[in-house]
C-alpha cells in the first residue's frame, strides 16, 4: 500500500512540474500571436497547439473565442492561440486557409488536422463548449474523455 501511495505521490510531483512547464510556454491562456516568426516559435515550442485563424469582421469566429478562452484555463497540455487570417497571409496560403474559422491543431510541430467553418461543431453557431471539447479531443488536440 505505501508503495502504491509513493508511486501516485511522485505521479503528482511529475504532474505538477509540468503544469508549471506549460505555463512557462503560454498554456493556460488563449492569446492572439502576431506574424509568422511567432507562429512558428509557438508550434515548435509546445507539442500541442490549437490555432484559431480569424477575421475580426466574422461573428462566428467571435463564437470560437469564447469556447477557446474557456477551454484553454481547463486544458494546459494544450495551447490555444489565435491570428489574424488578413495579416498572415503566408500562413493562409501554405496551410490552405480557405474558410473562416478555421481551427489548425498541430501536434509535435506539424499540422494534423484542419477544422474548416463549424460543421465538425454540428454545423450551428450556438454549439457547446463541451461539444467543443469533444471535437478537438476527437482529434487528440486535447485531453477529453467526455461523451
Amino acid at each position: 500500500l505505501d508503495s502504491m501511495r509513493d508511486k501516485r505521490k511522485e505521479q503528482l510531483r511529475k504532474l505538477a512540474a509540468k503544469k508549471t512547464e506549460w505555463r512557462a510556454q503560454g498554456h493556460g491562456e488563449y492569446r492572439e500571436v502576431k506574424g509568422e516568426k511567432e507562429f512558428f516559435a509557438e508550434v515548435k515550442n509546445s507539442e500541442r497547439v490549437v490555432v484559431h485563424f480569424f477575421r475580426s469582421a466574422s461573428i462566428r469566429c467571435n463564437v470560437i473565442d469564447r469556447h477557446f478562452s474557456d477551454l484553454a484555463p481547463e486544458h494546459l497540455e494544450t495551447k490555444f492561440i489565435k491570428i489574424d487570417a488578413e495579416k498572415s497571409p503566408f500562413l493562409v496560403e501554405r496551410l490552405h486557409i480557405w474558410m473562416m474559422p478555421s481551427i489548425v491543431i498541430c501536434i509535435n510541430g506539424r499540422t494534423e488536422h484542419t477544422i474548416a467553418g463549424l460543421d465538425e461543431f454540428g454545423g450551428v453557431d450556438d454549439f457547446s463548449t463541451e461539444m467543443c471539447a469533444y471535437v478537438l479531443g476527437t482529434h487528440k488536440a486535447i485531453n477529453h474523455h467526455g461523451k
